[in-house]
């Protein structure tokens, strides 16, 4: 088992980025058709390869329920197809206020490489890093989605205000 902490400011207040945060998470979960096929993704170039593309693999994403007084969400992340193939991710992702105005996304938790020992040996030498860096990108496109439909709102508000 591999532990991951991985964290992302936004410019979201704690509440609104909870909640989108959320709102996000559900759609990648129930596979809304903004969210259809979502996948994990690496840069060739982390894989060691020359860096002429990148390699994304759908995902089946599981949200446990949320805990009350905890603002996060228990989350299962595996491969949509193969599952068997790829690591598994195990943990939580939440949001921690910063300031007034602001927040921390993070992703907290471990994975486990498939194939026993030889995956250990696989991901500790030819993939190393391959996997924490995909989670990263999740994360970063989480909070870029996060960060979208914040904006969207906020600036349907201001029109509604403003028609009035």
């Amino acid at each position: 088992m591999t532990n991951v902490r991985l964290e992302r400011k936004t410019n979201i207040p704690f509440g609104l980025a909870f909640e989108t945060l959320g709102t996000i998470l559900s759609g990648i979960a129930d596979q809304t058709p903004l969210w259809k096929g979502f996948a994990l993704h690496v840069d060739l170039g982390d894989a060691g390869l020359p860096s002429v593309g990148y390699v994304a693999i759908p995902i089946a994403l599981e949200i446990g329920p949320i805990v009350p007084g905890i603002d996060q969400y228990t989350v299962t992340i595996r491969a949509a197809r193969n599952s068997q193939t790829f690591p598994v991710f195990e943990g939580a992702m939440g949001a921690d206020m910063v300031g007034r105005s602001a927040s921390m996304l993070w992703l907290a938790g471990s994975y486990a490489v498939p194939l026993g020992s030889l995956g250990s040996i696989l991901n500790a030498s030819l993939a190393r890093g391959v996997a924490q860096r995909a989670l990263h990108n999740f994360l970063s496109d989480v909070a870029d989605a996060c960060i979208a439909n914040t904006v969207k709102r906020e600036t349907e508000n201001v029109r509604r205000r403003s028609l009035r």
